[in-house]
């Protein structure tokens, strides 16, 4: 657990019971959703603190000696090869309603349990249709508010009507898709500006404009902006407190971050191609693929609890373009190689963000090989443009500390219901 100075800690030693009750609940679908969530916990008591996951994020949550209660996942993602597969996804999700409403009710019960006095959601719709139904502060935490780019781009691709656009062997998927999207963007649509109705505040854990690497995924509508608050970074640490992994080796270090998620096998054989051409460089991949055969720059490593370490370490990170990714990156001064997942809208989004602030390259899957990542690994180890950059936004996040930003303004609406009773 991060050693931050706890809000209001002096209030929790006056009294014998617990004077607010804070209730995250997180997303387990990506590591980021709970570095962010944790992050922000590091500065409210943890006596005052509930968790709700499910999965490897609930582990670690647990790992990290919080109370938590183990709730379900709301939505599947489904891909292959690279792509994220938006038509398996909602044939996937067919079921949704009925999956929030179960949820609704159970996390219901959990706050009425707890006695909650504040809910932050990070990504979680049933928590903050819970909170709206017991009349209680919530602060909806992400770093996407709009959804219609989403849709809008398979619209534009291609469509039934218009199969010039569409490659022949993708015929019948990329119709599925267009049809299946036009199916489900107004149901979308509507549960975001349901959503969004129902909360008190949307803290999006980016630096403010103009550097907002999400700022296209951030709705224009003007009871959405109103309540968006760009706090900053949202990372577990300061920087200044990370002590950087001791690199293997000499020569430069490059760390390679993919998850487990099968269809990014082919930015993996390309991390190991490109390590048998560049000898000269040590490469860190963490992944729970495995080599065929040893390497002698190569290391794979299953997951870790603190990829800043390396991070800090690293000369240069590959990875996706993940959000907290991204601004831990950002956090630490760190360019990067970014391959976003093939069709996931979000990734493809803060991917060319990044590459216009000028601290990341980008490779797509379909131009992805081991010759093609060597080059680009080459050409930003040789220039120091992308890490001077980047050194930029790691003095303004030091400056913005997004997670104690949100965490005053949870506390203050839990103290808010407290004062009345």
């Amino acid at each position: 657990m991060p050693a931050s100075t706890p809000l209001v800690s002096k209030q929790t030693k006056r009294t014998s019971r617990v004077p607010y009750r804070v209730y995250i609940s997180v997303n387990g679908e990506g590591y980021g959703h709970s570095s962010r969530a944790l992050a922000v916990a590091s500065y409210i008591d943890p006596e005052c603190v509930l968790f709700g996951s499910y999965g490897y994020v609930l582990d670690r949550l647990n790992r990290s000696g919080y109370a938590t209660v183990e709730i379900a996942p709301e939505v599947k993602f489904i891909g292959a090869d690279g792509s994220f597969e938006i038509s398996r996804t909602i044939l996937k999700n067919s079921t949704l309603p009925l999956v929030i409403n179960k949820q609704i009710r159970e996390e219901t019960r959990i706050m009425k349990q707890y006695g909650v006095t504040c809910v932050l959601s990070d990504c979680r719709a049933a928590a903050v249709f819970a909170a709206a139904k017991l009349g209680l502060p919530c602060i909806f935490m992400t770093n996407q508010t709009r959804f219609d780019k989403f849709f809008q781009r398979r619209r534009n691709k291609a469509s039934a009507s218009n199969p010039k656009a569409i490659v022949p062997y993708e015929t019948p998927r990329a119709i599925q898709e267009v049809l299946l999207c036009g199916a489900a963007e107004p149901s979308v649509e509507l549960a975001a500006r349901a959503i969004f109705g129902q909360v008190d505040d949307i803290v999006i854990a980016d630096f403010p404009p103009p550097d907002t690497v999400c700022l296209p995924l951030l709705s224009r509508k003007s009871q959405v902006m109103k309540r968006q608050r760009m706090v900053g970074p949202i990372t577990q640490w300061r920087t200044d407190e990370i002590i950087p992994y001791s690199k293997p080796g000499y020569g430069p270090y490059v760390v390679g971050t993919l998850g487990g998620h099968q269809y990014r096998f082919p930015l993996f054989q390309a991390l190991v191609d490109a390590a048998q051409r560049l000898p000269h460089i040590q490469f860190e991949i963490f992944s729970s693929f495995r080599l065929e055969s040893k390497r002698a720059n190569v290391r794979v490593t299953d997951f870790t609890d603190h990829p800043e370490r390396y991070y800090k370490a690293a000369d240069l990170v590959v990875t996706q373009a993940g959000h907290s990714t991204a601004m831990e990156l950002l956090s630490l001064g760190k360019p990067s190689i970014v391959v976003p997942d093939y069709k996931q809208i979000e990734q493809e989004s803060n991917a060319l963000r990044m590459v216009e602030l000028g601290v990341a390259t980008q490779l797509s899957y379909r131009e992805l090989s081991g010759a093609v990542l060597a080059q680009a690994i080459a050409d930003h180890l040789g220039s120091r443009a992308y890490e001077l950059n980047a050194m930029r936004f790691a003095r303004l996040a030091a400056q913005l500390n997004g997670a104690r930003k949100t965490a005053e303004i949870v506390v203050d609406y839990a103290l808010r219901v407290m004062a009345y009773q």
